[in-house]
């Protein structure tokens, strides 16, 4: 409604409604609210600023002495390196060290001298870097902070080091091949030598013992030594090798094994032949498995060797050759080693039985193909005499073995059975005319003889002569000889 004053009419103004006013309290509480938050975190900040500048003062404080020295908890051998520069350090490793380093030695000792190792001989000494450096590093990665914490965990587990010690070993190394090529040496067994005919005729050197060194224990007690600094010695510790043939081993093992005595004939041609094949043949050795040759040993039948022309009886009456008179030496050998155990590996009969052995026992030989050839299967040498000399109107061949003893004895045994001798004569003509002249003369010359099948065997037998084994040495056929009938040449 409008209303009336003094002046006069006033028209209405627009009603608004009221704003309500907020308590003045209210407000002031509020502003003074947000001052206190704003000071205490000011205040906070200033705190936190002073507790790190105190800390960056304390940690500064504690660790800047030691900038240029090792961190306390730091120690070599139980002396604390704390505050000490690394110089200083490596003067205490010298103290700690120098002494024993200077005073180490090692000495080898061997039968007659020894040898003796220095520090300046293996160049030891300490070496500073390997031994200071992880704990001069301590603390030093990183910056002061890192140290500080360095320092922390160094009080709860400090780091004590020890020496670590460098050296060469090559001195030893040489010193110990020096050592080596003057103790080892190879045994050197005893030999014997045979010369048949002598009143003594084995002649004997005696063994010698040799030595083996291994050096790789020395190597290590060196280094070990070095090592603990502590001086030490060792023994060389040789190893004895000893020579595996004795002379006592061939004093026992030249006995005589078999002996073979035969009469053969006793034609000067004959004689020379089989002398000069005694000769060759006589003294020979043959080792433990190792061979014999005869042909080898008598060499080939020549004049320019030195054989002449003789009667060979091995291949039938009338025959003549260079050499004549061998298989007389060689039936002797064999026979002999039949009977002294060897091992025949190549023999061969002759072409008819011959008058100075059994049948069958005979040895023929040529330089033409055919050989006798004989094995030592034992374990030591065996030795050959043989010899040709005259006794009256004869000739005497002798063989001997000398080994080692015999456990057993040999015999030889054979069987030999004859065949019928031809009835038919075998005709021939003599142009020389020594028994017919013409052609109706039939002059018988040579009587006919049988043809023989002969088993020989080897028969084992203990030392009081009961017979252990029987073995088949050879099987040989001889054939038979015809009569001889000379017819002449011219007619009447």
């Amino acid at each position: 409604m409008p209303s009336l004053t003094r002046a006069g009419y006033v028209p209405p103004k627009d009603q608004q409604p009221e704003k309500k006013p907020l308590p003045p309290q209210k407000k002031k509480k509020r502003r003074k609210k947000r001052m206190n938050g704003v000071a205490a975190a000011s205040l906070a900040v200033l705190l936190i600023a002073v507790l790190i500048g105190a800390a960056t003062v304390y940690v500064y404080t504690c660790t800047q002495p030691y900038a240029g020295a090792f961190l306390p908890g730091t120690a070599l051998l139980g002396e604390p390196l704390g505050g000490l520069s690394y110089a200083q350090g490596e003067e205490v490793l010298n103290r700690l060290t120098g002494e024993a380093i200077a005073e180490w030695s090692f000495t080898i000792r061997g039968k007659a001298q020894s040898w003796t190792l220095t520090a300046q001989d293996v160049a030891l000494h300490a070496d500073a870097e390997k031994t200071l450096g992880a704990l001069w590093q301590a603390g030093r990665e990183g910056g002061m902070v890192s140290r500080f914490l360095a320092m922390l965990r160094l009080r709860e587990e400090p780091m004590i080091a020890t020496p670590v010690l460098a050296y060469s070993m090559d001195a030893a190394d040489a010193l110990l091949e020096e050592i080596r090529a003057q103790v080892e040496c190879d045994p050197v067994n005893a030999t014997v030598a045979f010369a048949p005919g002598n009143s003594e005729p084995f002649r004997y050197t005696d063994e010698e013992d040799g030595w083996a060194l291994d050096t790789a224990p020395l190597r290590e007690a060196v280094e070990a030594s070095i090592l603990s600094l502590e001086p030490g010695e060792a023994q060389t510790g040789e190893t004895l090798r000893a020579p595996s043939v004795t002379r006592a081993q061939l004093e026992a093992a030249c006995c005589l094994r078999s002996r073979v005595v035969m009469t053969v004939p006793a034609d000067e041609a004959s004689m020379t032949n089989t002398q000069k094949a005694a000769a060759l043949l006589s003294g020979v050795r043959i080792d433990a498995g190792g061979t014999l040759s005869f042909n080898a040993i008598a060499g080939a039948r020549t004049a320019e060797s030195g054989y002449v022309e003789a009667e060979e009886p091995a291949y039938g009456a009338g025959a003549v050759g260079l050499g004549g008179g061998l298989c007389q030496l060689s039936t002797a050998l064999y026979r002999a080693a039949l009977l002294g155990g060897l091992t025949v590996e190549e023999r061969h009969a002759a072409v008819f039985p011959v008058s100075y052995c059994e049948i069958g026992q005979e040895a023929a030989v040529s330089d033409q193909g055919l050989d006798l050839v004989l094995r030592n299967p034992t374990d030591n040498p065996v030795f050959v005499s043989a010899r040709v000399y005259p006794d009256g109107e004869a000739a005497v061949c002798e063989v001997q073995l000398f080994g080692e003893p015999l456990s057993v004895r040999y015999a030889l045994e054979t069987q030999a059975q004859a065949t019928a001798i031809p009835t038919e004569p075998v005709y021939v003509r003599d142009h020389e005319g020594r028994y017919a002249t013409y052609t109706d003369e039939r002059v018988p010359v040579g009587e006919g003889e049988p043809g023989y099948t002969a088993l020989v065997e080897r028969v084992t037998l203990d030392k009081q002569g009961n017979e252990l084994e029987r073995e088949t040495v050879s099987t040989d056929s001889y054939d038979p000889i015809a009569p001889t009938v000379y017819v002449g040449v011219t007619e009447r």
